[in-house]
């Protein structure tokens, strides 16, 4: 339907319908195949930055788990705190000891080394409430005082017993080992008695480069950031960031971890993953184009060689569409000159195939074309002949008339009128049947040739034969097949008259372009048995048989009146029989008006 008004050849549709046929199911595979890539590479991307995520995260927690772990060791190891405790009191009843101290300094020291020797490198400060404190860098001297006039050491001294302080990054506080790192992560904790006296504060630091090192940065765009409860960014590769509010906080949604969103232009995805110590939150920011970049580069050379392979297989089929269908375009070529007239021509188009099968046979009907256009001329010169001959046949015909004609004039000039009238409706008869050759006439000039006939009848017998008429004007015009009424009439006359006196009325009209016709006798009728009898025969008789000679009219019979009207109408006729015995005897026609013109037009045509 859809090549239908195209005006393309046989073979331009059929490769533009291949192409429809392959390039748009591709193109909706390849659609559908884009988007359910599109759908998968976000997933796989989300996927991949979740377990980067939670790599990072697990990482970072176990830096952070092994200093919650030194806090606890420190409080709840009973030496430690014993030592602590004593020194307290020493220090509040104003008794010092040096010795004491040195040993006590050793043993703590000593513990906090011990248990920090298997971890990162972590910095333990035990300050006690006198100013004194211990540690696991022995090697560094630390500045107490400066380290007691830091913001966040009020904050960290005010925290209830067992509570961890998370300071965030600040500077580191002990000055020989600021210049390797010059900021740490720390933790704070008091030690309390049950009075809430605090006797000693444990501070443990990390340093923040440690933690940066395990947040991923590619450089192109991505970064991996630790960020604060309020927002602060605490660990970092880009140490611009350090200390700075992150500037996408308001994105980082805790109920959906990840999300994209349109930063500096570009669509980006953030992820975010909460640490389960101090309330941190790592985050991640990854350009969405360079995330599925290595993804993605599979599913493009997957479509380069689904195109390449295409583009080839498009190659293919436009040569093979061609070669298959040249014998089709030498068909066309040959019959469009055969069109021209050159019946000479053949196409040559051979094969085992049905495009070989039908060259084949359209060649051999192109012989029987030609065979039978050569019979046709030989028949058209017979038929040439034929005409002369009977043209030369009818002068004893016309012979025959103009005698007739000059007896009929004697008797005229004789006084005899009747005769002269009587040898004038035989000369009409004869001239009708014999040189008329149209199939149809009007239903005027037919029941001109019945009177004509039903005078001939009156002047062989003794007693007349009354024929009535009862026409409409509109039926008089309509054509009907020739010689139609007089078989009717004869059988009225030899079978219900019994070739006797009698009346015969024959009625016609049209009604829904139909023709109806009535011819009506008074004569014997007939019984139920022989009027079935007739109506099987006339029902049954097939189609084609040859006809009575359309000279020996007294012989048609109504047999060939049933056939000459099936081949004329079909089956657009009908014909009915009524009868009773001693009533008469009725015959119905009804033809159609307009069917009797086309067939003569095709008459016509042929003739031509």
């Amino acid at each position: 339907m859809l090549l239908r008004g195209w005006r393309l050849g046989f073979r331009n549709k059929l490769l533009v319908a291949s192409l429809l046929c392959l390039l748009l199911p591709a193109s909706i595979t390849l659609y559908i195949s884009n988007s359910c890539t599109e759908h998968i590479l976000r997933s796989q991307v989300i996927q991949n930055e979740r377990r980067s995520l939670e790599q990072e995260s697990l990482y970072i927690s176990n830096l952070f788990s092994n200093m919650v772990l030194v806090a606890n060791y420190i409080q709840f190891d009973p030496g430690i705190t014993l030592i602590l405790k004593e020194n307290w009191q020493r220090s509040k009843l104003h008794q010092p000891d040096t010795a004491r101290h040195i040993l006590d300094f050793k043993e703590v020291t000593d513990k906090l080394v011990s248990v920090t020797s298997m971890m990162e490198k972590t910095f333990v400060t035990v300050l006690t409430s006198d100013g004194q404190y211990y540690s696991n860098y022995s090697y560094a001297k630390l500045d107490v005082g400066a380290l007691l006039q830091q913001p966040w050491m009020d904050t960290a001294r005010k925290q209830p017993a067992f509570e961890l302080y998370w300071a965030g990054v600040i500077d580191n506080y002990i000055p020989t080992a600021a210049a390797g790192s010059p900021q740490v992560l720390t933790i704070a904790r008091n030690l309390k008695l049950s009075s809430s006296s605090t006797y000693a504060t444990v501070i443990i630091s990390i340093a923040e480069s440690r933690i940066s090192q395990i947040l991923s940065d590619s450089g192109k765009g991505q970064q991996t950031l630790l960020i604060a409860p309020d927002g602060t960014v605490i660990a970092a590769r880009d140490k611009s960031l350090l200390g700075r509010p992150f500037s996408l906080m308001d994105a980082v949604k805790p109920a959906a971890a990840f999300s994209f969103i349109d930063y500096r232009g570009e669509q980006y995805l953030l992820s975010s993953l909460e640490i389960p110590y101090g309330n941190y939150r790592i985050v991640s920011l990854s350009p969405y184009r360079e995330a599925v970049s290595r993804i993605s580069a599979t599913h493009r050379w997957s479509t380069a060689v689904q195109v390449v392979s295409g583009a080839f297989f498009l190659l293919i089929l436009v040569l093979l569409v061609r070669q298959f269908t040249k014998p089709v375009i030498r068909l066309d070529q040959v019959a469009a000159r055969v069109d021209r007239g050159e019946l000479g021509l053949r196409s040559g188009v051979r094969g085992y195939d049905e495009i070989g099968r039908l060259g084949k046979s359209f060649d051999h009907m192109l012989d029987r074309v030609e065979g039978m256009v050569l019979q046709i001329k030989e028949e058209q010169a017979q038929k040439r002949k034929a005409e002369l001959a009977m043209l030369q046949s009818q002068i004893n015909p016309h012979f025959l008339f103009n005698i007739l004609n000059s007896i009929r004039l004697r008797i005229m000039m004789r006084g005899d009128e009747e005769n002269a009238e009587l040898l004038f409706s035989l000369s009409r008869l004869l001239r009708m049947t014999i040189q008329q050759r149209d199939e149809y006439t009007t239903l005027h000039d037919e029941l001109y040739i019945v009177r004509s006939y039903v005078e001939l009848l009156n002047f062989r017998q003794s007693e007349e034969v009354a024929l009535d008429t009862d026409c409409t004007s509109e039926s008089l015009s309509v054509r009907i097949p020739r010689f139609l009424l007089q078989p009717v009439i004869e059988n009225a006359y030899i079978h219900g008259l019994r070739q006797g006196g009698g009346r015969i009325l024959i009625r016609t009209w049209t009604q829904d372009h139909r023709l109806f016709i009535e011819i009506e006798d008074n004569g014997q009728g007939m019984d139920e048995v022989t009027l079935s009898r007739l109506r099987a025969g006339l029902s049954s008789k097939p189609p084609g048989k040859e006809a009575m000679p359309p000279g020996r009219l007294a012989h048609i019979g109504m047999s060939n009146v049933y056939e000459r009207l099936h081949l004329t109408y079909g089956s657009a006729f009908q014909i009915t029989m009524d009868s009773r015995p001693g009533e008469g005897t009725t015959f119905r026609f009804v033809l159609p008006v307009q069917i009797p013109d086309q067939a003569e037009e095709r008459e016509r045509g042929r003739d031509v």
